[in-house]
């Protein structure tokens, strides 16, 4: 007697084994002990899947995994192994390429809401301020190609400037071929394109035509990350902060055309 399957199962049989195949190209598919229930590059399928399909809690998500896959291990063993994992995840969401013009801007993710922001024991996080008001966390700047695609970022406290953080960022600027960088005018540094001042007498590249049509995509780009739940608020340490945001955006450049 055949199990009834949700109308979805096999489209996320289909997703987990394309990533599946492409995570065999970085990481093992061999179990190194006899005690393992998955290797490391079906570990990072599975992790990924859950930005595709957007479930904002992790554990939910083990959960219906562990329901059509028997064998999986419990999330507490999944979640530590993927931690080990976590350097080699960050190398590998930033290679570098050769760009001529990538967009930078930043976006708040809070640990917290602000009304438990006093009590909140998270490491590093501090109060900052974004498009939404006062927020109690962390910012996400980054680099993203014309296309879409998220070629560099960086997970900093909120009370850094965009500017500050854009010199970190700037560091890699050679081996990304000296690309464009544009901004808005919280970026108003050497270097960076931004929309000049009204009283401003001197040409500095921003173009109105084409320029503003640019800035759009990075913004389209981080609603696609908060719409794959790259904001949930269940983070208590700082390794789960960063995996989720590694994961969320290693997610969106595979689903990039």
């Amino acid at each position: 007697m055949c199990r009834y399957r949700h109308h979805h199962s096999l489209g996320r049989r289909a997703v987990i084994r394309q990533l599946h195949r492409w995570a065999k190209r970085h990481f093992s598919d061999l179990k190194r002990f006899k005690h393992q229930k998955l290797t490391d590059a079906l570990l990072v399928a599975l992790l990924l899947a859950r930005f595709v399909f957007k479930q904002p809690y992790r554990s939910i998500w083990w959960n219906m995994l562990r329901e059509d896959r028997v064998g999986l291990p419990s999330y507490p063993q999944a979640y530590m192994r993927s931690v080990r994992l976590l350097e080699r995840l960050e190398a590998l969401v930033s290679p570098a390429k050769r760009c001529a013009e990538v967009i930078i801007d930043s976006m708040p993710l809070p640990v917290c809401r602000p009304k438990r922001g006093k009590r909140c024991k998270f490491p590093g996080a501090k109060w900052g301020f974004g498009t939404q008001g006062d927020v109690y966390g962390y910012k996400l700047h980054a680099w993203v190609t014309p296309a879409g695609e998220i070629v560099q970022y960086l997970l900093k406290p909120a009370n850094l400037h965009d500017t500050t953080v854009s010199y970190e960022l700037n560091r890699r600027w050679p081996e990304f071929g000296g690309p464009k960088i544009i901004g808005d005018k919280g970026y108003c540094c050497l270097g960076d394109l931004f929309p000049p001042k009204k009283n401003t007498r001197y040409d500095n590249g921003w173009r109105q035509d084409r320029h503003p049509k640019l800035r759009k995509r990075i913004e389209t780009v981080f609603s696609q990350l908060v719409e794959a739940q790259i904001r949930s608020v269940q983070t208590k340490t700082l390794p789960s902060l960063r995996l989720r945001v590694v994961l969320a955006v290693l997610a969106h450049n595979l689903a990039q055309p």
